[in-house]
């Protein structure tokens, strides 16, 4: 009888465990632990993220995701982001999709930087292998660590957070793969690590559509890995294709768009190179991220390239994926023009550019270490202490108005930290205020429309504060409506999750409506970015209103937009829209869809409603 040995304690099983982790892998915990608290002494969630979270609430009761019941518009950007909040929400309906949010995003982020550094390590020592020795520091982490750009998005109720737990991750199990002395996967290593990794590697346009460069990337890298056969090779790509092809088409048939719904408000594929190079430099400019870029920049050359030189081109094509996908994910923001929150769009590409470095072996001459430390850990500590960029509506902001959300998110003595309704209730002319006010004008037989708002004040826990008091219009609805209120609002997130699903929120920019999102830009392009298209009232009344009512209002009778624009969506492509998003969802419908998908991208219609009626109606 063979008698086992006993089992060690959990507890020296740890502090065996603790003792082999390397001491580098230890030290960057610090960045890691940087990042946590600011982030969490910053918590708070962004307008955009109370979208996601009516969608989720709309998903889990059973209208699907969408954001207005019965009518099918993607408006969000993250299938993964809505779906990881529907999955924990739904576990945890106790909790809020407020406080949800905000701790995936404190646990993501860390997470992402944490698995960042961990590849990192075992990339180094693949790339010089000869170094055991070597000193290691966590100078990329820091770099993370010290931008005041990723501190408001470590929270706020967005993907952004998942974007650096996915990059982390897929860098991470991408290293795995690659050995100090620079073997392929041993053959006895299982094929479907290789296949977990195509899959992991192809999830990019589901955690944001324009992460697409980066899967590419690294599904280049796990192929100059794995060496598959020809063969294998055509099914990691295809592994790697299947769950964005089959959200695709989904979206197509669900949706009857190629692209969300966001994609189309903001005009995604279209160029707007000066902004996009003023946006660069607002983020660029004000942190002085030239210097540690550049300092880090020259050590991973002087890592990379003895490392091809010397036989080991794998390593080093790995340590060049995440800086491609970073410069192509970075040329593509610029190209559209950034967007109006600062540094968002950026972060992922500065994320994935200091990922092969986020720990880095230091140089053997001693001077050119110290100096590479040195330049790394100086200007992180002024840039986190004293390097701000301009964050206010105005001159400040600058000629594009790109505004460091979370700068400008005033807080209050009673509410530190506007993460819930109840945090945001409490500001100047508050949005979730408007919201259940639209919603107390429901009355009961019939439709409410209200277009217009009067300012006044309440008594808050800080003082007395203006708000906005919505107001119900003098005509009625059309049969054709069924939800209680319908409101015509620019801000659609708060004011949104707030009113609740009874409420149907008419969005004048686009993100949550068929017309604005198809309007066509105005050539000079005026306005933020993502904010340059404005749906004019009179698509609204056309849309909604009873045109008895309309006819017989004094205010609007002699409106000629009006009937205009209640002709043009009944017209043409637009009508076929109108018909794809708000009809029953059958199977024949479903796959009507799909080629509506593809014919109607290119739809744009005349923000006015005479020359849109003209275009559409034939000249009617």
């Amino acid at each position: 009888m063979v008698v086992s040995p006993p089992a060690r304690p959990a507890r020296l099983r740890l502090r065996e465990r603790l003792r082999r982790t390397d001491p580098a892998l230890v030290l960057a915990i610090v960045p890691v632990a940087i990042l946590v608290l600011v982030g969490w002494e910053l918590r708070w969630v962004n307008e955009d993220g109370f979208i996601y979270f009516r969608v989720v609430e709309n998903l889990l009761s059973g209208d699907g995701p969408v954001f207005n019941a019965g009518e099918r518009i993607e408006a969000y950007t993250s299938p993964a982001w809505l779906a990881l909040l529907a999955v924990v929400g739904g576990l945890l309906p106790f909790a809020g999709l407020e406080g949800i949010s905000v701790v995936l995003g404190v646990a993501l982020s860390a997470a992402g930087l944490l698995a960042a550094c961990a590849g990192a390590l075992r990339l180094q020592r693949a790339l010089a292998p000869g170094r055991a020795a070597a000193t290691l520091l966590p100078l990329g982490a820091l770099v993370v660590a010290a931008v005041p750009a990723f501190w408001g998005f470590v929270t706020s109720g967005l993907e952004t957070s998942l974007v650096f737990a996915w990059l982390g991750a897929a860098f991470l199990g991408l290293t795995g793969l690659v050995r100090a002395e620079e073997s392929p996967v041993a053959p006895s290593r299982p094929h479907r690590r290789s296949l977990a990794l195509a899959v992991l590697s192809g999830l990019g346009p589901l955690v944001r559509p324009d992460l697409a460069p980066f899967s590419a990337c690294f599904l280049v890298a796990l192929l100059l890995l794995a060496r598959p056969a020809r063969r294998r090779a055509v099914g990691l790509v295809a592994t790697a294709i299947a769950l964005p092809l089959i959200y695709l088409v989904f979206r197509m048939g669900y949706f009857a768009a190629l692209v969300p719904g966001t994609a189309l408000a903001k005009e995604a594929g279209l160029p707007y190179w000066e902004r996009g190079v003023g946006y660069l430099g607002n983020l660029v400019l004000p942190y002085a991220l030239p210097l540690p870029l550049a300092a880090l920049g020259w050590r991973w050359w002087r890592l990379v390239g003895p490392a091809w030189r010397e036989g080991r081109r794998r390593a080093a094509a790995l340590a060049a994926a995440p800086v491609a996908g970073a410069l192509l994910h970075t040329l593509y923001v610029v190209r559209l023009g950034g967007d109006y929150m600062h540094g968002r769009m950026l972060l992922p590409g500065l994320f994935a550019a200091v990922m092969p470095v986020a720990i880095v072996a230091l140089p053997r001459r001693r001077a050119a270490a110290v100096g590479l430390t040195a330049v790394v850990v100086v200007w992180a500590g002024v840039c986190a202490l004293a390097l701000r960029t301009p964050s206010q509506f105005g001159p400040e902001a600058g000629r594009w108005q790109i505004l460091d959300q979370r700068a400008k998110q005033r807080d209050t003595p009673s509410h530190p930290h506007p993460v819930t309704l109840a945090d945001h209730d409490a500001l100047p002319l508050s949005q979730p205020s408007v919201g259940y006010a639209a919603r107390a004008l429901a009355r009961p037989g019939r439709a409410v429309l209200s277009l217009d708002a009067r300012v006044s004040s309440r008594r808050a826990p800080d003082g007395i504060v203006p708000v906005q008091v919505p107001s119900a219009l003098d005509v009625r609805a059309d049969r054709s409506v069924t939800a209680p209120v319908v409101i015509f609002t620019g801000s659609i997130g708060r004011l949104g999750y707030a009113a609740g699903p009874e409420v149907r929120i008419a969005d004048r920019l686009g993100l949550a409506d068929p017309v604005a999102a198809r309007l066509r830009l105005d050539p000079d392009r005026p306005g933020r970015a993502g904010h340059e298209k404005l749906l004019p009232a009179a698509w609204f009344l056309g849309r909604f209103a009873d045109p008895a009512s309309v006819r017989a209002s004094p205010r609007f009778r002699s409106n000629p937009r009006i009937p205009a624009a209640r002709a043009a969506l009944r017209c043409g492509e637009l009508a076929r829209l109108m018909d794809a998003i708000n009809a029953p969802l059958t199977p024949a419908r479903f796959v009507a869809n799909l080629g509506a998908a593809i014919e109607l991208h290119a739809l744009r219609v005349p923000s006015d409603p005479v020359a849109a009626r003209r275009e559409l109606c034939r000249g009617g």
